[in-house]
């Protein structure tokens, strides 16, 4: 069976629920660190079209990516992908 999960950039932290973005990660064959350097870069992605023309965008992209992240991890269910530590560039 194929899984996906979708990272989606929380609507209260971004903006206007007309301004969510989302993107979908394709679980199948991936190990969980694959999976989870997968949603990482999918966040990354989500959180910059999100956070332009922000007062802060810096501040709003963590925020974003934290957020994405963690919810794309709880949506898998993957004990062992929730197990993987995230650490965000702070850059």
């Amino acid at each position: 069976m194929i899984r996906i999960l979708t990272v989606a950039a929380v609507a209260a932290l971004i903006a206007a629920p007309a301004s969510a973005q989302s993107m979908r990660v394709s679980t199948s064959g991936k190990s969980p660190e694959q999976l989870h350097a997968e949603i990482v870069k999918a966040a990354k992605t989500v959180c910059a079209r999100a956070s332009m023309g922000a007062s802060f965008p810096r501040a709003m992209m963590q925020t974003c990516m934290k957020a994405s992240v963690e919810h794309a991890v709880a949506q898998s269910r993957n004990p062992a992908l929730a197990a993987i530590p995230t650490r965000l560039a702070s850059r």
